[in-house]
């Protein structure tokens, strides 16, 4: 997500468009693995639900995939076109981008720290009293032993990213001064080969039952990490990198590879082995990059909706808070209460789906009324 990042007075509509569809997408996300099993014992659910429960867990699994790829393509997009001259412009994007994300993330960690506390995880105050629980405070909020809601995971990887951002713009900006643009596309292959392709090589040789795998030598942790090539894409397609494919070119890529991930996301229930088609999966960045584009495309047909499209793409961030809070609660309540039509679990997915999205929006309306919940606890710009 780009929360911090400052925009122009003249908001880019298709921009506003593609955050919408990527936080539906994130709380899809959500929903969807807390009312099917996604990471464990798929092929024993498969083989007892109806086909047409599957297929709508397969949509909506992969489907929710995209929304993190979108998100780093609009960061893409926005910052990698910011000047980054000199250290004078580093220092200004450490302060207004990389501190205020910091501190809206730190002010998270505290509060779900504390809702986890007095709900499922009150057995840590039990078991290591006040002192031990603060100290575990502190250490989630130094990003170490971290409790905290699994969706967290994207804050860390976010921040990372922007510590490191203005340096690869400084590197982007020189190799295009001098002719050398595409010179930089070279790591980005590499990545993409040892961080995507050969591991889906690998998970299709195990989901075969075949015992060889490919163990590279270059790994990840050697160059950077693979979100790079979200962010650059979504840089490139904002340039118009694409322009010259016919829309209906981009739109068969688009609805085809993300029929090939449900396909094979399909297969993969049937097989023994747990998999599930991921961010580093790769085909996609190719499926996200298309509908990325094809946004960029159609951004002024939703022009009669700007309004409502503006407004939740600037409370996104906060919706992504939110919803977690209010979709935990909710399964608390499931839990020990029985609701016969929330027993289909489709039908559970979009209950999840709508009522935490929808609290989200309320919550949000309500409290960043007072100036310092909007700047802070939301970072609404």
């Amino acid at each position: 997500m780009e929360p911090s990042v400052k925009l122009t007075r003249q908001r880019t509509l298709y921009l506003d468009v593609v955050r919408v569809i990527a936080i539906i997408s994130i709380s899809l996300n959500h929903a969807v693995n807390r009312c099917y099993n996604n990471y464990t014992n798929q092929m024993a659910e498969f083989l007892i639900l109806p086909f047409g429960s599957t297929l709508f867990k397969t949509v909506i699994s992969v489907f929710s995939r995209i929304g993190v790829p979108l998100f780093l393509m609009i960061t893409g997009a926005l910052v990698m076109n910011k000047r980054m001259d000199n250290a004078d412009d580093v220092k200004k994007f450490y302060r207004h981008n990389f501190l205020s994300l910091l501190i809206t993330t730190e002010i998270w960690y505290f509060l779900m720290f504390w809702f986890q506390i007095f709900t499922s995880q009150s057995s840590v105050f039990e078991n290591f009293g006040i002192w031990g629980t603060l100290a575990r405070m502190v250490e989630t909020m130094l990003f170490q032993n971290q409790l905290a809601f699994a969706s967290m995971w994207y804050m860390p990887m976010i921040l990372g990213i922007y510590l490191t951002l203005p340096f690869v713009i400084m590197a982007k900006d020189r190799l295009v001064s001098s002719g050398g643009g595409k010179v930089w596309y070279v790591p980005l292959v590499v990545l993409y080969v040892v961080s995507m392709v050969i591991p889906a090589i690998n998970n299709l040789l195990h989901l075969l039952g075949v015992s060889h795998y490919f163990d590279s030598a270059i790994t990840e942790t050697y160059l950077f990490p693979f979100y790079y090539i979200y962010i650059i894409v979504g840089y490139r397609i904002g340039q118009g990198a694409f322009s010259r494919l016919k829309t209906w070119v981009v739109a068969l890529v688009a609805v085809g590879t993300f029929l090939f991930c449900c396909g094979y996301q399909l297969f993969a229930y049937s097989q023994k082995p747990d998999y599930l088609v991921s961010y580093s999966s790769p085909v996609i960045p190719v499926c996200a990059g298309a509908l990325f584009e094809l946004c960029r495309r159609g951004g002024e047909s939703f022009r009669r909706w700007e309004k409502p499209i503006t407004y939740l793409s600037k409370i996104a961030f906060g919706i992504y808070f939110v919803h977690i809070v209010i979709m935990t609660g909710l399964i608390y309540i499931l839990r020990r209460c029985s609701v016969p039509v929330l027993e289909l679990r489709p039908v559970r997915v979009i209950f999840l789906e709508v009522v935490s999205v929808g609290g989200s929006i309320l919550i949000i309306w309500l409290l960043s009324k007072v100036k310092i919940f909007k700047k802070y606890l939301f970072l609404i710009k």
